[in-house]
C-alpha cells in the first residue's frame, strides 16, 4: 500500500513539475512580448515627431541586429515571423505629390538616421498601421507624415 502511495506520488511530481515549468515559461516569454509591444502601441493611431520615429528605426535595428535578422540582396531585413521588426515611412513624392512613396528604415539608416531626425524632427507623423506575427509580436509599424 506505501509502495503504491509512493509511486503515485513520484509520477505525480513527474508529470506535475515539467506541466509548471511549461507554463511558467510561457507566461514569462508572454510578458516579454507584451512589454517589447508597448513600445510600439503607444504610436498606435498618434502622431508623433521625427525625431521619436528616428529612436524607433534605432530600436528596430538593434533587436534586428541583436536576433541576427538576415537581409536580403536590397539590405532589406527578411521577417523570420518571430524576432523581425519593421519600421516603415510613407511620405508623398517630391516628383509627383500624388503618389505616396514608402520608405524601408533599412534605405533611411543607409542614408543616415541622423540626417533623416535632422530634416523631419519638427515634422508630424501619423502611426497608420501596426501588423503583428504569428507569435503576437509587432513585426511592422508604419507612419504616414502629416500633410
Amino acid at each position: 500500500m506505501k509502495k503504491g502511495i509512493i509511486l503515485l506520488i513520484i509520477f505525480v511530481i513527474v508529470i506535475i513539475a515539467p506541466l509548471i515549468v511549461l507554463i511558467n515559461e510561457y507566461k514569462e516569454d508572454r510578458n516579454k512580448v507584451k512589454q517589447f509591444n508597448l513600445e510600439f502601441e503607444q504610436y498606435k493611431d498618434q502622431s508623433t515627431y521625427g525625431t521619436n520615429i528616428g529612436s524607433l528605426m534605432n530600436y528596430a535595428i538593434d533587436n534586428n541586429e541583436k536576433y541576427n535578422i538576415e537581409k536580403d540582396e536590397n539590405g532589406i531585413y527578411i521577417d523570420d515571423d518571430k524576432y523581425c521588426i519593421r519600421v516603415e515611412i510613407k511620405m508623398l513624392s517630391s516628383e509627383n505629390e500624388d503618389v505616396m512613396i514608402t520608405h524601408a528604415m533599412e534605405t533611411i539608416s543607409s542614408l543616415g538616421i541622423e540626417r533623416f531626425v535632422r530634416n523631419f524632427n519638427l515634422l508630424e507623423f501619423k502611426c497608420v498601421e501596426i501588423n503583428y506575427n504569428s507569435y503576437g509580436r509587432v513585426n511592422k509599424i508604419v507612419f504616414e507624415l502629416n500633410a
